[in-house]
């Protein structure tokens, strides 16, 4: 493994800000000191993830994985710890002319892995297909037709769109060349094997826009029919090891930066719309492949954001799947979700490149429907309103929205809209209302019984009105022990001090005690080393020597704490002395059970024996201060 002296570890380290890296990932927002959000390593609706801009460490209270910028970078993205210091440094602009090498890698994550290696043919890939388009004559066909529809050079350069010609063995004879593993290049889903055995190109006669994950590795392609009616429109990768529509948001990782700038997502329908809306300043655009949004995507963007923008096309199929994936982001994942309806149908290439950017932008910004107001619209389609019958169902339909409504306000205004549009009273309106909305309890964020402070929570059982119910609750945990809190302490002090470490050491010396706890043991071995290595206090540098994620994690845990930083030798040997009375208090206990054991057994010259140090053990406890 590569040396990274450690005067560059710390540079790197100190360029860049730990809440914007982790932003990234995680959509955080700011509370107190600290910024907290849903912890993307464990499942979880209440946010128990924090990341501490002054002490540059995430820790998350529910899981407890923590870390630095590195570490965490580790943990989210499988790399080794050279690869995140150069992912660091990249982000830092800072040199860093470092090869990795094989042992560098994370598990599942090294270059000469399979799926590595299949990331680096599509690279290739790429840059011929791209050289192909702007470059060649063969491409100035596909070229003159992008530019005809209002693209510019400096738009195919950032997407790195290209051209497969229609050969069935540009790309072939191309890897062939670079001496490229053809079968892999197979199982990549780049090229394909006749029945015959012969390897040819997959995409042929198409423009190709290159696919890229969530961490920005190309993965796959889309080709598109541009001058031929034969095939497809659009022809994706197959699934591959490292290709899958359900995990991949096209211009995901671009996109990511902006979508937490703004605070929300733009979802879109195809690679043309995202380039697009590129073109007109909202980069925060993704598109979902050419398929449904799938419990995978939501995942991603609920990492991001918490609400969503839909503009998909405005034809028959895109309000169809507008309404689809609304109610996925709203109602099952309690996103907050408004719909962009464009004139006339068109879709946001059209409309942009038609209309101009700052049109979009109008709509965008103005014009944008709730999530209710669009299903009010929704539930029109295919209904006659002039037949009573299907304004009935229609009114039904409707108060049934309204009222799954939590505001007052909302329900208001969303029935003044339906009095005004069918000339009814308010007053008929409410009274149906009443009539038509079944209360149901509220929901809440977890699985299991109602939050504590919701007191009695009701339920409804036919006609009775609301029944009351008591819940139990589990009892909350145990407060911790004095020797538990005096581990922690001692090693939060002496994490940060140096001075501090050897006092602490010498007391423990001097009491004959040590930490209990494995974890709290092993962490207080790896300090020993640490500063006998000629060290300063420095937790964000420990952390990157130490190879245990327990020990990692508890670092963290401990950087999260707030202790008195006005400290005196004498309270360290307080904390030392609750050690040594605690380790007395388990001595007793396992004394007593043997005690016991013997008494049972009829053993009684051991009972009298065990009898006897359990009266000197007390007295020795009995004499250690608290």
């Amino acid at each position: 493994m590569q040396r990274i002296p450690e005067e560059k570890i710390d540079e790197i380290r100190s360029q860049v800000d730990i809440v914007d890296v982790v932003g990234n990932y995680v959509q955080l927002k700011k509370q107190g000191r600290n910024y907290t959000g849903l912890c993307p390593f464990h499942g979880e609706k209440t946010p128990s993830f924090s990341v501490s801009p002054e002490k540059q460490i995430f820790h998350c209270f529910g899981c407890g994985k923590g870390g630095n910028v590195f570490s965490f970078l580790m943990q989210i993205d499988g790399l080794s710890f050279v690869e995140s210091v150069k992912k660091v440094a990249d982000l830092a602009h800072i040199p860093l002319d470092v090869a990795i090498s094989q042992g560098d890698s994370a598990p599942g994550n090294k270059p000469d892995s399979q799926e590595s290696k299949m990331i680096e043919i599509h690279q290739l890939a790429s840059k011929l297909y791209h050289y192909l388009l702007m470059e060649t004559e063969e491409g100035q066909e596909a070229l003159q037709y992008l530019l005809d529809r209002g693209m510019s050079e400096q738009e195919l350069d950032h997407f790195e769109i290209g051209f497969a010609p229609a050969h069935a063995s540009t790309v072939t004879t191309f890897l062939k060349k670079r001496e490229v593993d053809l079968a892999l290049a197979v199982d990549s889903g780049l090229l394909t094997e006749r029945d015959d055995g012969e390897v040819v190109d997959r995409f042929r006669n198409r423009i190709m826009f290159p696919i890229k994950n969530d961490r920005g590795q190309l993965v796959g392609f889309s080709g598109r029919l541009f001058n031929q009616e034969d095939g497809p429109k659009y022809l994706n990768s197959p699934e591959t090891p490292i290709f899958n529509k359900r995990n991949i948001l096209y211009h995901f990782s671009d996109a990511r930066q902006e979508i937490r700038k703004k605070e929300e997502i733009l979802l879109l329908e195809g690679y043309m719309d995202v380039i697009s809306s590129v073109s007109a300043t909202f980069s925060n655009g993704v598109a979902s492949m050419g398929t449904s949004l799938t419990e995978e995507h939501v995942q991603m963007i609920r990492r991001v954001t918490n609400r969503a923008i839909i503009c998909y096309d405005g034809d028959r199929a895109g309000i169809e799947a507008s309404f689809k994936a609304g109610t996925m982001l709203a109602e099952q994942h309690r996103l907050e979700v408004f719909v962009l309806q464009l004139p006339n149908g068109k879709d946001p290439d059209d409309f942009i490149r038609s209309e101009g950017a700052e049109k979009f932008a109008e709509i965008y910004t103005h014009q944008r429907l709730t999530w209710t107001a669009f299903k009010l619209q929704f539930f029109k389609r295919n209904r006659n309103l002039q037949n009573e019958t299907d304004k009935i169902a229609y009114l039904g339909e409707a108060l049934a929205e309204i009222g799954k409504l939590d505001q007052a306000v909302e329900r208001e205004l969303y029935l003044k809209q339906l009095g005004s549009e069918f000339d009814l009273s308010m007053e008929a309106l409410k009274q149906q209302l009443q009539q038509t909305v079944v209360v149901k309890p509220k929901p809440h964020d977890y699985g299991g019984p109602p939050p504590e402070s919701y007191g009695e929570y009701p339920s409804y059982e036919g006609d009775g009105g609301p029944v009351y119910e008591q819940f139990s609750f589990a009892q909350p945990s145990s407060v911790p022990s004095a020797g538990l809190t005096s581990e922690k302490r001692l090693l939060k002090y002496m994490l940060e001090d140096r001075d501090a470490f050897i006092q602490i050491r010498n007391l423990l010396e001097e009491h004959q005690t040590d930490f209990y706890h494995d974890n709290y043991k092993a962490l207080y071995t790896h300090l020993i080393g640490f500063y006998a290595s000629g060290n300063d206090a420095n937790p964000l540098a420990l952390m990157d020597q130490l190879k245990d994620d327990m020990a990692r994690n508890l670092v963290s845990e401990l950087e999260m704490m707030t202790v008195n930083t006005d400290v005196s030798i004498e309270e360290y040997q307080d904390y030392v002395q609750s050690l040594k009375k605690s380790s007395i208090e388990r001595d007793i206990k396992e004394k007593e059970q043997a005690l016991l054991m013997a008494t049972q057994q009829g053993d009684m010259p051991a009972a009298l024996e065990l009898a006897k140090t359990i009266t000197t053990m007390r007295a020795t406890m009995k004499n250690t201060p608290n």
